[in-house]
């Protein structure tokens, strides 16, 4: 999952696979179809993509993933619990020995391997002190089938309306494409890999940074950017934001942003598809009309002689490098320091306002919870 945009979007996710903090159940179809070579390479992928995790749990630490492991074939059958491995050596060499050899049994049906993944995320990590983690469902497979009871789409579509992501590997072992296509449709919009031509040869780090988006995210009340809008699931970028409808000067708003969470503060547009993002996500909010009218954190600096972008409490301000002012602005700043998105026929534009003076509704923005900024259950 790869940000299309080349201009500057600010904070990105964290990109640490070593504070990785996650529970992840890993389903491996284990039938006849996958041979002993197609497990031997799961194996080996599996405890690649984790070599720089801390496995397990550590009451000193939170920044931990837990992984559990399913083999499937007609039946599914539990080889490791959320709770059974406590360190990474434990993990690697036990996933080799679950994973020596495929079964002689040649029906694969997913949605059993992808239900006991469900139960085992409901009873160890849902309503735990780890609810808050984020839960991932890791599917290798070479083989699709099953209808009526045995199909795995309701399983699937049950999971990720749960908030589990879904990655699917889809292993062509015997010259079948039809499992690349059928195991795409389950998995979570951009996290559908393969084995087949270059796909391979990015297969690690594809799921790594797969892992690391679903350990992006922002709390409930927050509405975190991404490339898209309309499509929850596009590139997240490690910035949430929140509209408050109390109208307040730019001074209290950004008194006010502060004060909400640790690293939050008055919203940032640094880029025009930043700004864009904003004014979608202002226009959806419930009582929202126009004239769209908002403070952003942007305001004249006495110091540095130039306009600057807020940032967390005891950081340095950000230079301005994109703009969007509208016609006629900005005024003489010294009575006119603080701006404010305003509505001009289908955009808004920036305008410099009073600091102390009139009042508008706000944006503030804050970290993303990942791998850089960890937020326990109550944040």
């Amino acid at each position: 999952m790869n940000s299309q945009s080349s201009v500057d979007q600010g904070r990105q996710c964290g990109s640490d696979l070593a504070n990785l903090w996650l529970d992840v159940v890993v389903v491996v179809d284990n039938s006849k179809g996958m041979t002993n070579d197609g497990l031997l390479s799961v194996a080996a992928t599996i405890t690649t993509i984790f070599a720089n995790t801390q496995i397990g749990t550590n009451p000193s630490n939170p920044k931990t993933t837990r992984v559990g492991i399913v083999t499937y074939n007609k039946e599914a059958q539990v080889n490791a619990d959320l709770n059974q491995y406590q360190s990474y050596g434990n993990f690697s060499d036990a996933i080799y020995q679950d994973l020596a050899m495929v079964s002689t049994i040649e029906q694969s049906f997913l949605s059993n391997g992808l239900q006991a993944a469900e139960q085992m995320l409901q009873t160890q990590s849902s309503g735990s002190s780890r609810d808050h983690y984020k839960k991932v469902v890791i599917v290798y497979a070479s083989a699709y089938k099953g209808t009526g009871p045995l199909d795995p789409v309701p399983v699937a579509n049950r999971l990720i309306e749960d908030g589990v992501f879904i990655i699917t590997v889809a292993y062509d072992e015997g010259g079948n494409e039809g499992p690349l296509y059928k195991l795409a449709e389950i998995a979570t919009s951009g996290m559908a890999f393969n084995t087949t031509g270059t796909a391979s040869a990015n297969l690690v780090p594809d799921i790594q940074k797969a892992l690391l988006q679903a350990n992006c995210y922002c709390p409930d009340d927050w509405e975190q950017y991404r490339d898209s809008f309309s499509n929850r699931y596009s590139f997240h970028y490690g910035q949430c934001l929140k509209l408050v409808t109390s109208p307040a000067m730019w001074t209290a708003s950004k008194m006010s942003c502060r004060n909400r969470r640790t690293n939050s503060y008055l919203a940032t547009e640094q880029s025009q598809q930043k700004h864009d993002f904003l004014l979608d996500y202002v226009k959806n909010q419930k009582g929202m009309g126009m004239p769209y009218q908002y403070n952003i954190g942007l305001s004249w600096s006495s110091t540095q002689n130039s306009w600057v972008w807020e940032q967390p409490a005891g950081m340095n301000p950000v230079s301005v490098n994109y703009t969007n002012w509208r016609a006629g602005y900005p005024t003489a700043s010294s009575s006119a320091s603080g701006v404010m998105n305003m509505q001009a026929g289908t955009q808004t534009y920036w305008q410099n306002i009073g600091l102390m003076s009139g009042s508008a509704d706000y944006v503030c923005e804050s970290y993303s919870c990942d791998t850089d900024n960890y937020c326990d259950g109550d944040d």
